[in-house]
């Protein structure tokens, strides 16, 4: 679609057109002016003020709390050998893995949701106007370039100055770092955008379009931002109300491996197991999310525990992706949960259902975790104590995962900041409660460890509670 020509004179006649008639012409972005006011009213003038205002929250907000809490990440009793550690080439490897995780994950979110989505109104009555689709869509697409610009520098310039206080390397450090995460935000939008062509059929779909940014702009289909902006409505509405279930119907994908394949019969134990398997065949997506998530969790979790020269909080920052892997390959306790209270058609209790939806993920975890203690073993660095404590972080994680499938729906007033502290009490009790056993294991306080180690099987009792609970509920 290309603009219109430039504005001219509307008096002039058309050699083209009988005698005394005139072409009246306009200018794009007059009429874009118009759109904008018409729709957006004086919130849409507001909106360049927002923008800033939100970048100095931000910036206020790494300043005061994100470069305390890397400088804290970073500081320890050894710096020398956590310097050496972080230059090895394990951690090089690990740094650029987690890269490419993070720009594979932002491909797969352009699926659903790409930075360039207007309200329903514009899509509807701006695009189908005979206007330059590059400059009808230009103010979405500028706001996100700046943010990701803004984020990657700042993200750069904080874990710089966190390395150059905790003496872990030179001032010069933080003009690289800046830039590299600057440059990493920068790649990062374009390629969200180029996800979000490629979410509709068109005939240009090439990598050439991560700088030729207005032809991919041109790209975008008016029923494609018609499906973003949809699915944006719809996370969001599931989100703050508790029911995730809707989200999940809504962006799931058709499936397209593993279709041949079919679940063999046998006792429903194993049904169930092979179930799972045959699903994770199904969605390899799922299945190398979490085995990504997994690794970087589970590298980090064991050399806290195996390394001196590791912060306590190590401990705590690879916890998170530990647990965020393991519910990549949950999707059996899930759907379990959302189907709570309907009879079982094999006949088994909803314990022994949710066992069996979990073997899968915990025997990969464990799979995984096994790996790196090979690794640590390997250099002798590895202890009885140390085996003990990651079994202990092993079922953390597996009750986090059973008792975050069967949360339920929110009983209370629907606030997005309670929303929020709800959804994330099974993460929160994960990262809590492991930062512990690890402060105490590398501390060697026994005494200690072993009341924790009470807490943690008592939220595994908590969490199969969480299921019986649940399901008497829906069948009461």
């Amino acid at each position: 679609m290309t603009g219109a020509p430039a504005m001219s004179s509307p008096t002039e006649p058309d050699p083209d057109q009988p005698d005394g008639v005139a072409l009246a012409e306009y200018d794009d972005h007059d009429l874009l002016g118009q759109a904008d006011w018409v729709i957006g009213g004086e919130a849409a003038r507001k909106a360049r003020q927002q923008g800033l205002y939100a970048g100095y929250v931000l910036f206020l907000g790494a300043l005061v709390y994100g470069l305390p809490i890397v400088q804290t990440v970073f500081r320890t009793t050894d710096a020398g050998s956590l310097g050496e550690q972080l230059r090895s080439p394990v951690a090089i490897a690990l740094l650029l893995a987690s890269v490419a995780a993070l720009l594979g994950a932002v491909v797969f979110a352009g699926r659903f949701r790409g930075p360039v989505v207007p309200p329903m109104p514009w899509i509807d009555l701006v695009l189908a106007a005979p206007l330059d689709r590059a400059l009808a869509l230009r103010r979405w697409w500028r706001y996100a370039a700046v943010g990701g610009l803004f984020g990657g520098a700042l993200s750069g310039l904080t874990i710089g100055a966190g390395l150059a206080f905790a003496q872990l390397a030179g001032i010069g450090t933080i003009v690289v770092t800046t830039l590299v995460g600057t440059a990493l935000g920068v790649l990062t939008v374009r390629l969200w955008l180029w996800s979000q062509v490629r979410s509709w059929p068109g005939p240009d779909r090439s990598l050439t379009l991560l700088w030729r940014v207005p032809d991919a702009l041109r790209e975008l289909h008016a029923e494609s931002l018609r499906a973003h902006s949809a699915n944006t409505s719809t996370v969001a509405g599931s989100a703050l109300t508790g029911n995730l279930r809707t989200a999940r119907l809504a962006l799931t994908r058709p499936v397209h491996h593993g279709r041949s394949a079919r679940l063999r019969g046998g006792r429903p134990f194993g049904v169930l197991v092979r179930r799972d398997v045959l699903g994770l065949r199904r969605t390899p997506g799922a299945f190398l999310s979490g085995l990504g998530l997994t690794l970087l969790g589970a590298a980090i979790v064991t050399w806290a525990f195996t390394q001196p020269a590791a912060p306590s909080i190590a401990a705590t920052i690879g916890l998170l992706p530990l647990y965020l892997g393991f519910g990549a390959w949950a999707e059996g306790l899930r759907l379990q949960a959302d189907n709570v209270g309907t009879p079982s058609l094999l006949g088994t209790g909803e314990v022994t259902e949710a066992v069996a939806h979990a073997v899968v993920p915990t025997v990969l975890t464990a799979v995984v975790l096994g790996g790196w203690l090979a690794v640590a073993a390997a250099s002798g660095t590895l202890t009885v104590t140390t085996l003990l404590s990651l079994w202990l972080v092993l079922v953390l994680v597996v009750a986090g995962n059973v008792l975050a499938a069967f949360r339920g729906s929110p009983t209370f007033m629907l606030r997005p900041q309670v929303v929020i502290t709800w959804y994330a009490v099974p993460a929160l009790t994960v990262v809590v409660l492991g930062s512990l056993v690890a402060v105490f294991t590398k501390s060697g306080s026994y005494t200690w460890l072993s009341a924790v180690s009470w807490i943690v099987y008592a939220v595994l009792a908590w969490a199969v509670s969480r299921v019986r609970r649940l399901t008497f509920e829906h069948r009461a």
